[in-house]
């Protein structure tokens, strides 16, 4: 019990308990050193009869002490000297995820570093965490690490480690077989702690142009092919195999940018399903699903000859290998069931393809008629402008308006029709014709709108899939074709230039081009799963979305004038709210804030 009372104008406070009786008297005494007077605030009592100081606290010089009066009567709060903002919501979100799976701890287990200096499993899980929220050159790395909380919590990690030569002598420690032995573990812990299903394997190639010059060294970096159509760079090929849960890659490897889809494939379906034996998931046949790119005799072949088998399989096929099917008429297709395949209508039926009976089944949807039909339409409206600038070339050549540079033959025309007709199914539907007359080159052309009539109604909006899974339902195969979308989101998302993302990547040897490509897909496959916590917290929301709103909140550190003999210095965070504070506060990250 408290008890107040003046005495000698002083406010006494008298503290009853069973045992003792304490008066509290606060007094000013000041006390010299080194021919200063500092004063303290004292608070003594009298504790079971005997005077007693209970608290103490220094209160500085008398001018300090006025000073502090002075600002107190003013009633004003100071300007702050300055704020430091710390990125603090996504990346503290991603790093805490990389602890709890135990991924620098894995990765630790396959590196044959010796224990000195910033480990490689932090110099791994930074450059992920970096390709996720904030993607930056080597040479930004350190700037970026120093702007995070992640700063406060690596001691290890300084301008030394993570410059560019810090990073790769870090990383050079990192093999192959390590980096495949590591990203098994990391995946068969992600799968069996949030369930990730897996009877359904999404498998695709893609690749990415870099600007490595012609003469460099290596294997991994070639032209060919690009997907991004970028023919005047090398490329680097990289294979993924995904699993429709959230998008969590199941496995990854980066081969050589000029290799084909169909050869890659028939290199690496050994490899895909040893991966996914080290799931865990014993020895049952997932069903592997992939585009028509990817489908050759040999490939087929394999798969089917393979005993046990390996796989069940979902393909594509092109126009071309079931040409009959295309010109089924409309009543011989049914509409598929399901909210998903809302509009769609399917043939089914039984055909030898690759000298097996395959399951093929023809869909086509209004919706994919109407956006190939525009697409159609935009590229001979093209076409029919780029060849009537040349056959206006020609015809001007011919009259004499033109007569230098080089003279145009029926070969060199022929050529550059080629090149003008070389968007998709172009040839097919263009009539070209290339004369000559009276010693010059001319050209005739016009859409062939027989043709094109004939390919709206047999080709546009339609696709044609086969499969092994005879007892499957058609609108189950078709699904399970249509899933194919969740590994070609995972492309879009790492050649998506915010995050996470592929490039910027400046790395030319074939070494660092693997260690790159394994920090991205674990990048990606932390936001996966990052995505799949926000989801089991009622948050349905894209990657950008998530990183977006997690991003938004920052810790502000701001310092203020000293007040007397005092620094005062306070932290807030700015952004934190809604699903951000719902998932910092679930996942207690406020422990990760930079300590002041």
């Amino acid at each position: 019990m408290l008890k107040y009372y003046r005495k000698y104008g002083i406010i006494c406070v008298t503290y009853y308990t069973t045992y003792l009786k304490v008066h509290i008297m606060p007094t000013l005494t000041k006390r010299k050193n080194k021919g200063h007077y500092y004063y303290y605030l004292v608070e003594s009592a009298r504790v079971n009869g005997k005077p007693r100081i209970v608290s103490q606290k220094y209160l500085g010089t008398a001018e300090n002490i006025a000073k502090s009066v002075e600002f107190m009567s003013k009633g004003g709060i100071p300007e702050p000297e300055f704020s430091k903002v710390y990125e603090f919501g996504a990346v503290s979100a991603l790093f805490d995820l990389a602890e709890r799976l135990g991924i620098g701890e894995i990765i630790e287990r396959h590196t044959g570093k010796r224990k000195q200096g910033l480990s490689v499993a932090d110099t791994v899980v930074l450059a992920a965490v970096n390709r996720a929220a904030e993607p930056v050159s080597k040479n930004g790395f350190y700037r970026w690490f120093e702007r995070t909380v992640l700063s406060d919590r690596i001691e290890k990690a300084n301008e030394k480690s993570l410059s560019s030569q810090g990073f790769w002598n870090n990383m050079n420690a990192l093999s192959a077989e390590g980096m495949r032995a590591a990203e098994d573990d990391i995946i068969k812990e992600i799968v069996s702690r949030y369930d990730i299903a897996t009877d359904c394997l999404l498998f695709d190639n893609t690749n990415f142009f870099t600007y490595i010059d012609t003469a460099t060294p290596g294997v991994l970096a070639r032209r060919g092919k690009s997907k991004e159509h970028r023919t005047d760079l090398r490329i680097i090929g990289l294979s993924m195999m995904v699993s429709p849960d959230h998008n969590i890659p199941l496995f990854h490897e980066a081969y050589c940018g000029n290799m084909n889809d169909a050869k890659r494939f028939s290199e690496v379906v050994g490899d895909l399903k040893a991966r996914y034996e080290k799931l865990g998931k014993g020895r049952c046949t997932p069903t592997l699903v992939f585009d028509r790119g990817n489908n050759s005799e040999e490939n087929i072949r394999k798969v089917l000859s393979a005993n046990p088998r390996e796989y069940n399989f979902v393909g594509g096929l092109r126009f071309n290998q079931c040409p009959e099917l295309t010109s089924l008429p409309k009543t011989e297709y049914r509409a598929l069931e399901g909210e998903r395949l809302k509009g769609y209508t399917a043939a089914r039926t039984k055909k030898e393809i690759y000298g097996a009976e395959l399951t093929v089944v023809i869909t086509y949807n209004p919706e994919l008629f109407k956006a190939q039909a525009d697409g159609v339409g935009d590229n001979i409206a093209k076409c029919a402008e780029k060849l009537e600038a040349l056959r206006a070339v020609l015809s001007a050549r011919a009259s004499g308006i033109v007569t230098k540079g080089k003279k145009p033959t029926v070969e060199s025309v022929k050529k550059k029709i080629a090149g003008i007709l070389s968007a998709e199914h172009m040839k097919t539907l263009f009539d070209c014709e290339v004369f000559e007359e009276e010693g010059h080159v001319n050209l005739s052309y016009c859409p062939d709108e027989s043709k094109l009539e004939d390919f709206k109604e047999n080709v546009l909006g339609k696709s044609i899939l086969f499969s092994d899974h005879h007892e499957w339902e058609t609108e189950k195969i078709v699904s399970a074709y249509h899933s194919q979308y969740h590994v070609e989101q995972c492309f879009r998302q790492m050649k998506d230039t915010k995050y996470p993302a592929f490039r910027p990547q400046f790395h030319f040897t074939d070494a660092h081009i693997k260690v790159h490509a394994f920090y991205c897909v674990l990048a990606l496959t932390l936001c996966g799963v990052l995505q799949k916590e926000t989801e089991m917290l009622g948050h349905k929301m894209s990657i950008h979305r998530m990183l977006d709103t997690l991003g938004d909140v920052k810790q502000v550190i701001t310092v203020f004038p000293k007040i007397g003999n005092r620094q005062v210095v306070k932290s807030s965070f700015s952004g934190l709210d809604g699903i951000a504070k719902e998932y910092i506060d679930r996942y207690d990250l406020t422990k990760y804030a930079v300590k002041l």
